[in-house]
């Protein structure tokens, strides 16, 4: 149950049966309900990088610092008695075994959190104006993130899947979406705050070709206990008009 963290975390549980298993774990195991948290800050993160062209220069220099950068030692394989003794230990401690395969684990867990970048929708090429928006947007969603109180929650895995993660000394939530299907120019997705006094617009939300969602930056509304997905009609909605495709518990402080 501990391996499926990465997927879960990911929305990548396609078995029905598996993804019920593993929730009825996660209820109970503080370990992989941290895991599953920081992996889905580590997402939003990720979700924040940009490709760009590297500096000319950048190759000639690597090349001409090749020449002066000393090489690794070669590895010396252990002696007969290192392994029988390592070998011995390992089958004393589980233990032992168990660390031996952690770094496998990092790996993997590594290799997850690039693939939550794609998840996640990484706008590569942007024109300057939109570069500028993007470092405004991105320092208000590092404030969040870097918060002390910092707070996430993760939609189930369905057709749909979202992040929300809040800082309540910020007075702020980035939420990011995948899965969205295309709409027509007639409509558009919008993000609600939902509390005992109603629903209140947190802004539009625009897909990209592959149904992703950028980070979105809101202040919190006092009171709100829920975010909510919607399609309304373009331009959006002063209050929902159809039931929310997804649905998330703000998380309390």
């Amino acid at each position: 149950m501990h391996a499926l963290a990465g997927a879960y975390a990911l929305h990548a549980i396609d078995d029905d049966g598996e993804l019920r298993l593993f929730e009825e774990h996660l209820s109970g195991c503080a370990e992989c309900a941290q895991e599953v948290r920081g992996l889905a800050e580590t997402a939003t993160r990720l979700g924040l990088a940009a490709a760009v062209e590297p500096p000319p220069a950048l190759r000639d220099r690597i090349m001409a610092e090749i020449g002066q950068v000393r090489q690794l030692p070669p590895l010396v394989a252990p002696s007969p008695s290192i392994r029988e003794s390592r070998s011995s230990a390992e089958r004393r401690s589980p233990l032992a075994g168990w660390l031996r395969w952690r770094p496998r684990l990092a790996a993997a867990l590594t290799a997850t959190a690039v693939a939550a970048a794609v998840l996640l929708g990484v706008v590569a090429v942007r024109t300057q104006a939109g570069l500028d928006e993007l470092r405004a947007t991105d320092r208000e969603v590092t404030a969040v993130l870097a918060a002390p109180d910092v707070r996430s929650a993760t939609a189930p895995s369905g057709a749909a899947g979202g992040t929300v993660v809040v800082s309540r000394s910020q007075g702020k939530m980035v939420f990011v979406a995948s899965g969205l299907a295309s709409l027509p120019d007639s409509r558009t997705y919008q993000l609600w705050q939902i509390g005992p006094e109603g629903a209140r617009s947190a802004g539009l939300l625009r897909p990209d070709g592959t149904g992703h969602i950028s980070p979105v930056v809101s202040a919190t509304v006092d009171g709100a206990t829920t975010v909510g997905v919607t399609v309304e009609p373009a331009g959006g909605s002063e209050q929902p008009t159809t039931q929310p495709l997804l649905l998330l518990d703000l998380p309390q402080a």
